[in-house]
């Protein structure tokens, strides 16, 4: 979340190709970190997502695709859809890649989604406030889509009241939560 918790560490030698040294070198001075702390990210990435989204049935889908089926969908057909999914799909999801489905699960795993997306987002407590702002770029009724999901496990299985706003291009919803 937030807060950054130091975490004892231990020291480590790999043998990595050359090439692919080569590579995380590149990557790390495009995005002004050190190599340690981008073998970090990766390896964070990879345990808390990539190494149960297989097992959780996550496929990736390129956006355009995706954004083009939605988009043939009405607004009751999405609905519809969003509310299968909250009920089918999310807790199955957070069950597999958390080990339980909290609302700290959820936090969790919309903020790892919606970075492993390349989503843009900003997420803050204040207050006991928890605000999420998601720039996902892939219109309207994506927007719905995901304010519909969210909005059913809020209410449903979180019982957590909620705003949203949502634009053609991104996703705000707040909710209380002194946890």
């Amino acid at each position: 979340m937030n807060k950054i918790e130091r975490q004892p560490t231990e020291g480590i030698t790999f043998r990595i190709p050359s090439s692919l040294l080569s590579k995380l070198r590149q990557e790390s001075q495009k995005k002004h970190v050190s190599l340690n702390t981008l073998v970090n990210q990766i390896f964070k990435e990879h345990t808390e997502w990539h190494m149960y989204a297989a097992q959780a049935k996550l496929h990736q889908v390129p956006k355009n695709t995706l954004s083009r089926l939605i988009d043939k969908l009405t607004e009751s057909e999405l609905s519809d859809v969003a509310i299968d999914m909250a009920k089918k799909d999310f807790v199955e999801v957070g069950l597999l890649l958390r080990g339980e489905f909290t609302i700290s699960s959820f936090i969790d795993i919309v903020e790892n989604w919606s970075k492993i997306s390349a989503f843009p987002y900003k997420y803050e407590i204040k207050e006991n406030v928890h605000t999420f702002i998601i720039q996902h770029d892939m219109g309207k009724k994506y927007s719905l889509l995901i304010k519909e999901i969210y909005s059913y496990l809020l209410q449903e299985t979180f019982q957590k009241k909620f705003e949203f706003i949502i634009t053609d291009n991104t996703i705000v919803f707040k909710f209380s939560d002194p946890y």
